[in-house]
């Protein structure tokens, strides 16, 4: 029965409008034994018959109590068992309501559809499913709302203006609907009461209680010894008074909160006063205790916790741990849910030996940029490093990283970070995901992009997180001009490159002091003569022609490029004196033509591959390059290096990186790669081959580099090179890259990996690689020289030569896999075979349930403690046990630590997380 009277006479009218409806419901009885069934009769007229009540009816509220007095009644001796109090539950649902919680909405697995499956943890045994009823998404105020009234029985005393309903009541107002056995409304005080097998539902809300009293105007209503649920958040409780605002807001008194299933008390919150709101999605509580199987283990004064998935303000979970180089540390972070689109993040942490670390983050998205800003400051009171270089106990970090368009052409970047000194990251732990090379990036770019051009300025210094590497260039500033011309005439494409940039950078002088203030070691850049200190300016320009000829069988595409680049130089006192003999030019110059060829043909065929047809294709690819030698001994490198060999370095144009260089050619190479695709367009897998043939030795190398003593320069073939990729299906697949030296008869690189991950069980993870690299030029630190060896110095002459150490040799298990339910087995193992150790190791297991996780894992890796400049000495071994608990719907309440480096560790670990997280 619906009661929806003029808004202009709520108020005053609702008593009278429900006295009313009750009157009407109190003749439902007689109503009910007069009806008939009719039907006609063979003489046309109605045969009718009194009908049979489908039910008894259950007695009026005045006859119910006299029943005790009637005949066979209960004996007055015998009174009704009183109810249990959830105080006396110990953290679990009360069985005595319903053995199958489900008066709390409570609905067995075995009996949930694929989709609600879907949404919960593949270790929950059910999950609370709010039924559908009318009126659930009725956003009507209380105050504004109509009510709905409905029972079997009613009886209205007129001298008390008190109306009795019973059987089946409920009430509806709005979103907010109350079941129970029996009500009371009182008139005059516009208020109810309601008992036996209380149930308070709201949107997302259930409240079951045995007694409870509502305020009809507003929507108020208070439940005795109550249980309550919040279907979306999998969270469930109970409090001797639960009482609902007309804001929706639930308070509770001598309440907890738990995410663990109704027949569960693994962990539970219990607080004096326990406040929920389902307009924020947070929870608050004050003198909260956390209890582990109704054991006392913690308290706080004061918490906050969600009740949704919203972002809210507030204290997130605190995290606890240890470290030889720090002491004890507790952080206790505070999130601020600023706006829709940016937030902050404080992460005070103290550390027993080094004292308070301030670090916090403000983020921010637009509609047409994002970015976070950082920064962190600590008073170190460790003075381990007191004497050490560069140190300094003023310890801060600051970061920008952004990314916008200013319109719809120009866009800026920033990727900017700085440092108090280059130990601070070997140090101190910083949360806020802060890449952490040995040179951080402090870059600014402008670039604008127009239809066929894109125009870019750019400003990138480098701070220096390690000592043990000589000092980079800043490139300060670069601009560069790069696009093609709108017009093709007789099919020509037109192209053109320009950049200007100046390198500088400040070179150190003198000796490094260790942590015990010894002064025996100079500073690598001691180590750069001649016109390896140079700084100075470079000019570019790279104009290009070719002719895209295309058909539907293949390809073919002739390419004309000048590259001509001049600098302008200096060179310091200390370069001049030992340039060696080489001739120093102040403004050198080089002009080099690039001719290319490159051509292909497509060839494909269906094919059937164990039962399963597939579209193979077959495509040869030819490339000719043509680069004659011009002398570049006098030209400074500033940033170029060389390509490590693998299968894209048969189609590259130069074989080394930047512009310094410009390699001669002269070389064909000849490849083909072959694909299996499915009729779904899925590549089962794909092989490409290749090697190529020199007609010239490379005479061009990087400073004081000799051709003549490099095989590979002198070589008329390449390595052969092999990439491979087969992908069992979209969930396992296997890379592969292998390149053969045929002159050494050795592997020149190679690396394989496995990967294994089901995207209906990301719990089951494998991952299985090996690495191997041979063939690495670069910069010597320590004899301030470019070599091909894989040695850190020079191992005929330095008895602190570290053999191998650029070598990479190396095998990569891990795997994250279920042993049974719950439980699963976590590992890696990363060994390098170079120098015959174990880079890192971890084993342990973890065991998760509905509401809880843990996990056990015994670690070992290879540190990096910056002491001295060798980093032979660096390398810090070190071993420890991590204990992480989480209790879902809380966080990581210890062992936060656990999730680093299982993230960089273990591949599809951060994938399996979030798939977790959305259950």
């Amino acid at each position: 029965m619906a009661l929806t009277p003029p808004r202009s006479l709520f108020r005053r009218k609702f008593p009278l409008l429900v006295t009313g409806s009750l009157l009407v419901l109190g003749s439902a009885r007689l109503l009910a034994a007069e009806q008939f069934d009719c039907r006609p009769s063979a003489a046309g007229g109605w045969d009718c018959a009194p009908k049979a009540s489908a039910q008894p009816l259950p007695p009026r509220p005045h006859e119910a109590a006299s029943a005790a007095a009637a005949p066979g009644a209960q004996p007055a001796g015998k009174e009704k068992a009183a109810p249990t109090l959830v105080t006396e539950s110990e953290g679990f649902a009360l069985a005595s309501r319903s053995a199958d919680y489900s008066h709390l909405d409570w609905v067995p697995r075995e009996k949930l559809s694929p989709a609600q499956l879907a949404e919960i943890s593949p270790y929950c045994t059910g999950t609370y499913v709010e039924p559908p009823r009318v009126g659930m998404d009725d956003s009507t105020p209380m105050r504004d709302a109509p009510t709905y009234v409905s029972a079997r029985a009613s009886r209205y005393d007129q001298e008390k203006q008190i109306a009795s309903i019973a059987g089946d009541v409920v009430l509806r107002q709005g979103s907010m609907q109350v079941e129970a056995d029996e009500a009371r409304l009182h008139q005059q005080e516009s208020r109810g009461e309601v008992l036996g097998n209380v149930r308070l539902r709201d949107k997302g809300f259930l409240v079951v209680g045995d007694r409870a009293e509502l305020l009809m105007e507003n929507g108020e209503a208070q439940v005795e010894n109550a249980e309550y649920v919040v279907h979306s958040a999998h969270a469930r409780g109970s409090a001797l008074k639960a009482k609902r605002e007309e804001t929706s807001i639930i308070r509770l008194k001598d309440g907890t909160y738990t995410t663990c299933e109704p027949g569960s008390n693994t962990w539970t919150l219990s607080g004096k006063n326990i406040k929920l709101d389902p307009v924020s999605g947070r929870g608050t509580a004050t003198h909260v205790t956390l209890r582990v199987h109704d054991l006392p283990v913690f308290y706080t004064p004061y918490i906050q916790f969600p009740i949704d998935n919203r972002r809210q303000s507030g204290f997130l979970t605190p995290g606890f741990s240890s470290s030889g180089s720090s002491g004890l540390s507790l952080q206790a972070p505070y999130y601020f849910n600023l706006a829709p689109n940016y937030d902050a993040t404080l992460y005070p942490t103290y550390m027993t030996d080094r004292g308070l670390l301030l670090e916090g983050e403000f983020r921010y998205l637009t509609k047409t940029s994002e970015g976070q800003v950082g920064a962190a400051y600590i008073d170190d009171k460790e003075d381990e490093r007191e004497l050490q270089s560069d140190y300094e106990d003023q310890r801060w970090m600051y970061s920008w990283q952004h990314i916008g368009g200013l319109n719809s052409r120009l866009m800026a970047e920033v990727d900017f970070t700085d440092i108090s000194d280059p130990y601070y990251f070997q140090d101190l732990r910083t949360d806020l995901g802060i890449n952490q090379p040995d040179f951080l990036n402090q870059r600014g770019t402008l670039s604008w992009r127009g239809d066929t051009f894109t125009a870019r300025l750019n400003a990138h210094a480098f701070e220096r997180t390690t000592i043990a590497d000589r000092t980079p260039y800043d490139i300060l500033p670069q601009v560069s001009l790069d696009g093609f011309l709108p017009y093709r005439p007789y099919g020509l494409y037109f192209t053109y490159g320009t950049e200007y940039a100046k390198f500088e950078r400040d070179l150190r002088t003198g000796f490094f002091t260790d942590e015990d203030g010894n002064t025996d070691e100079r500073w690598y850049d001691e180590y750069i003569t001649g016109l390896d200190r140079a700084e100075g300016d470079r000019t570019h320009l790279e104009p290009g022609v070719s002719l895209p000829l295309e058909w539907t069988w293949g390809y073919l595409k002739p390419s004309v490029k000048i590259a001509h680049t001049r600098y302008d130089l200096d060179l310091d006192a200390q370069g001049k004196t030992t340039l060696g003999g080489q001739h120093f030019d102040d403004s050198p110059d080089r002009t080099v033509p690039l001719y290319s060829l490159e051509g292909g043909l497509y060839f494909d065929r269906n094919v059937n591959w164990f039962g399963k047809g597939f579209r193979q294709t077959l495509e040869p690819r030819m490339y000719y390059l043509y680069v004659p030698y011009r002398d570049q001994e006098d030209i400074p490198v500033f940033d170029t290096g060389e390509h490590v060999f693998s299968y894209a370095s048969l189609w590259r144009d130069n074989r080394f990186t930047g512009k310094d260089r410009i390699g001669d050619a002269n070389q064909l190479s000849l490849g083909v790669t072959s694909r299996w695709i499915e009729a779904n367009g899925f590549e089962r897998q794909r092989i490409s081959f290749g090697q190529t043939f020199y007609f010239q030795d490379r005479r061009v190398q990087m400073p004081r580099v000799d051709y003549e003593k490099r095989d590979d320069s002198e070589s008329k073939v390449s390595p052969y090179a092999l990439e491979y990729v087969y992908r069992f299906n979209h969930d396992w697949r296997l890379t592969s890259e292998f390149n053969w030296d045929p002159d050494e008869h050795h592997p020149r690189s190679s690396n394989v990996m496995f990967h294994y991950q089901p995207a209906d069980n990301p719990n089951k993870i494998v991952n299985l690689g090996y690495r191997y690299r041979n063939d690495v030029m670069r910069y010597n630190q320590s004899t301030g020289t470019w070599d091909y060896s894989t040695d850190f110095g020079n191992c005929d002459t330095d008895p602190d030569c570290i053999k191998d150490y650029y070598k990479i040799d190396q095998h990569d298990f891990s795997t994250i896999w279920p042993l049974a339910p719950h439980w699963s087995a976590i590992a890696r193992w990363q060994y390098d075979y170079s120098r015959d150790r174990t880079l890192e190791a971890f084993g342990g297991f973890e065991y998760d349930s509905c509401c809880w996780k843990l996990r056990l894992i015994s670690r070992y890796w290879i540190g990096y403690d910056e002491n001295e400049l060798n980093p032979d000495q660096n390398d810090d071994a070190d071993k420890g046990l991590f204990l992480q608990v989480v209790f879902k719907g809380l966080g990581g309440v210890m062992g936060n630590k656990v999730e680093a480096f299982l993230d960089q560790g273990i591949e599809g670990y951060l994938e399996r997380e979030q798939q977790q997280k959305a259950h």
